[in-house]
């Protein structure tokens, strides 16, 4: 591993931990809402990059589905059904009368993956945090990916050589099982520090499944990049390039954590 981006890792986790603590521990519901509003408008424009959607009425356009239907999802929860049909109407609408029938199919697919991949998704970390405990349970969430991330780093650059993936060849076997170890160690000391309820492989297979779930959702982000022929999403953040690249794993991790402490250690 290149010991620049190293040290461009250690130096932004230094100054960014902090800062996510603050905001976890001391911020209200709205700020936690403006905050993901404000990552999801900077992870749409990056994937509007990468899925060629480059002019401004067409970026604009993204920005207000995604940002109607992430408000939606949070504040009016009776309305969703409504809000999703009706935004896929419209986005249908627009992509067919205004942007003409050569991009009709084109540009209303890349939207409406927009739609789930980031405001559907995202709105479950929200939903981790209206919870019992909500400010631990979230701490738990992002940790468990920064773990994975980290462990499945350092194992990966240190000791991989079996290719995981064609789609980012760069990860290996090892990294998966030293992404895997680190969410089970976060798990463990969680347990332990913070929660103590239920049994504790409950959460050892929280964390493996959130590790396992996140490198996938990682994968994921790398075909939309392998595809759209682009390195990073962005590079916003020093060693660890766009938002996109740092909060992929969240996307589909927040949703598991969610139903997962809920159903399945009972938290309301």
């Amino acid at each position: 591993m290149a010991k620049s981006n190293l040290f461009l890792r250690v130096i932004t986790a230094i100054i960014l931990i902090p800062v996510a603590l603050i905001i976890i521990f001391f911020g209200n519901e709205k700020l936690i809402f403006l905050l993901l509003s404000a990552i999801m408008l900077a992870c749409s424009y990056e994937l509007y990059r990468m899925l060629d959607i480059k002019g401004k009425a067409e970026v604009l356009f993204g920005f207000f589905l995604n940002q109607i239907l992430l408000t939606v999802l949070i504040y009016f929860k009776t309305y969703c059904i409504f809000a999703i049909v009706s935004l896929f109407f419209v986005t249908l609408c627009y992509s067919l009368f205004i942007k003409g029938i050569d991009r009709f199919i084109l540009l209303s697919s890349k939207y409406l993956l927009s739609l789930f991949y980031l405001p559907f998704l995202l709105s479950f970390t929200y939903m981790v945090f209206l919870l019992e405990d909500g400010r631990f349970w979230l701490l738990y969430l992002l940790a468990t990916n920064w773990a994975t991330d980290s462990f499945a780093y350092f194992v990966g650059g240190r000791f991989g050589k079996h290719q995981l993936s064609k789609i980012s060849p760069k990860k290996s076997i090892e990294g998966l099982a030293g992404g895997i170890l680190g969410g089970i160690l976060i798990s463990v000391i969680f347990y332990l520090t913070y929660f103590k309820r239920g049994e504790i492989y409950l959460f050892i297979a929280l964390g493996i499944l959130g590790s396992v779930i996140g490198q996938v959702s990682d994968l994921i982000e790398s075909g939309i990049k392998r595809a759209s022929n682009v390195k990073d999403s962005g590079n916003v953040i020093p060693g660890h390039g766009g938002l996109l690249d740092r909060f992929d794993s969240l996307f589909f991790t927040g949703p598991l954590f969610y139903f997962y402490i809920v159903y399945l250690l009972g938290v309301k």
